[in-house]
């Protein structure tokens, strides 16, 4: 039965308002780890040396870096926006917005996305920026900010996650 056709069945909508410019940042790199940069704040994850397995690619991981901001976003109480966020991947902008890909591995992490967006109800818009103009590419190279600048905001990494990073706070 359709939700529409329940009687009874509500549900809040709620405008998300002008899309924020947070200044967000996201990329990855295979031969080091994840880089995030918020507003000049900066967070990375060192991968494992066995974190890759098949499906488990370049793509795969500039989604894992999305999942991760969203984690960011929610243990900063963040909800009810439509933020933007910077990434130098079109296949991981792309699969976002579709809330799909033919692979396994990336829709289970747009899963993992979606359940904590859905209920904050926030929005993600997408922009592509070149990767030599991505201010999370040399955090993702393992070229780290000032210690100063560093993102204090812990996170639990899902269990699915726990062995992907050397690093994981």
């Amino acid at each position: 039965m359709l939700q529409l056709q329940k009687t009874g069945f509500l549900r809040q909508l709620t405008p998300s308002g002008t899309p924020l410019n947070l200044g967000i940042y996201v990329d990855d790199s295979t031969s080091w780890g994840i880089g995030i940069n918020i507003q000049g704040k900066w967070l990375t994850l060192k991968l494992s040396p066995t974190w890759k397995i098949p499906g488990q690619d370049i793509c795969w991981l500039e989604t894992i870096a999305v999942e991760l901001l969203v984690y960011i976003l929610e243990a900063r109480h963040i909800q009810e926006s439509t933020i933007i966020i910077h990434s130098d991947s079109q296949g991981t902008i792309g699969s976002m917005d579709k809330g799909r890909c033919p692979n396994f591995h990336i829709n289970l992490s747009i899963r993992r996305t979606y359940s904590v967006l859905c209920p904050s109800l926030i929005t993600l818009i997408f922009s592509y920026i070149p990767s030599d103009q991505n201010p999370a590419d040399p955090l993702s190279r393992g070229v780290l900010g000032p210690p100063q600048d560093k993102l204090n905001c812990p996170f639990t990494l899902p269990e699915e996650l726990n062995n992907i990073f050397i690093n994981a706070f």
